[in-house]
């Protein structure tokens, strides 16, 4: 991926990414995002569902602790107990932090250090939406087993496999302008 995009990605979800520049002994982030810029939609969209509960909760205990003993909402007053509800909610809700992001056999590879059953979902989905996006530039796609596994669109394949991607299509059933 190219620096820029590494660059948006690091910067718009430090939480996640906050591994992106340790070194090799403590995670393969030190490499960055070894993939496609054709993907970057999926990874961006991906990091915003993995850290939305944890910035949430973030929000809350920032907004709790400015608005104490202040009138918030139709003569309610915030209070510590609120502070101590959303601090609460804050610790149960844990922010993965990116260990690996990839390209492997066609598709994303996205690994964390630890996440809920809700993160891994995120994951898998994005690893299913990457194997139908072209890798090169974001358009559909499809997975070519043509030597190194690919994914991408008719134009991509046509110019990284030539004939070879014409005729994979064929094999297949996948037309040119399905």
């Amino acid at each position: 991926m190219r620096e820029e995009l590494d660059e948006k990605l690091v910067a718009a979800y430090p939480e996640l990414y906050r591994n992106r520049f340790a070194p090799m002994t403590q995670t393969c982030m030190c490499w960055g995002f070894d993939c496609g810029d054709g993907w970057y939609q999926i990874i961006d969209t991906l990091s915003y569902a993995l850290t939305m509960n944890y910035r949430r909760a973030k929000e809350d205990v920032e907004f709790w602790t400015k608005n104490l003993g202040k009138t918030v909402w139709r003569g309610r007053e915030g209070t510590q107990e609120d502070i101590d509800k959303a601090l609460k909610k804050l610790e149960e809700t844990p922010c993965p932090v990116a260990d690996q992001v990839k390209e492997k056999y066609g598709t994303l590879r996205f690994y964390i250090n630890s996440g809920t059953d809700q993160h891994y979902n995120y994951i898998g989905f994005a690893e299913l939406m990457s194997g139908r996006t072209c890798e090169v530039c974001g358009a559909p796609g499809q997975t070519y087993p043509i030597g190194w596994h690919s994914t991408l669109c008719d134009q991509h394949a046509d110019e990284n496999y030539g004939e070879q991607a014409a005729e994979y299509r064929n094999k297949t059933g996948v037309w040119e302008d399905d």
